[in-house]
């Protein structure tokens, strides 16, 4: 993983997946965190993103992945488990095989994440400004996805 640590910083190259399927986008949570994100996972040395997104959607959910295009790139810089992050991530919209059963879920479901359960579930979109999800540009970028002409860079400072 392209991840490191010094002293109480940490770096991540991070790559998450957008799935959106009957105007509902799919989140997952862990047991212990009080919001919602996209899934997704850190990339390896020599994977380009594009297979970075699908192998952690195998790893996390056993799916086979497509991956559609890249919608933005993103630089955030959080606190989180006491530590100061430098995330850099690229932001896939993806696609599931037609007629998999987890584009039919309407509950909480379970994947994994290294052992850990991860807490998955559907959110319609008009929903998600009142959600606790991050990073927050969700709320609005990804209403506009029918107006994107080209990649986004943003950087953001929490």
């Amino acid at each position: 993983m392209i991840t490191f640590e010094r002293n109480n910083n940490k770096f991540n190259f991070r790559v998450a997946g957008i799935a959106i399927h009957n105007n509902r986008i799919l989140l997952h949570t862990t047991l212990t965190d009080d919001f919602w994100n996209l899934p997704g996972g850190r990339v390896e040395f020599n994977e380009s993103t594009d297979r970075t997104i699908i192998r952690e959607i195998k790893e996390e959910l056993d799916i086979d992945a497509r991956t559609k295009e890249l919608l933005f790139v993103r630089e955030d810089f959080f606190e989180y488990d006491d530590k100061q992050y430098h995330e850099i991530g690229f932001y896939y919209l993806i696609d599931f095989p037609e007629g998999h059963e987890v584009i039919t879920k309407d509950d909480e479901f379970v994947g994994t994440e290294e052992g850990s359960k991860l807490i998955f579930k559907w959110f319609p979109l008009d929903q998600l400004k009142d959600i606790n999800v991050y990073p927050e540009i969700l709320k609005t970028e990804l209403l506009r996805l029918s107006e994107k002409n080209q990649i986004q860079h943003y950087i953001s400072y929490q």
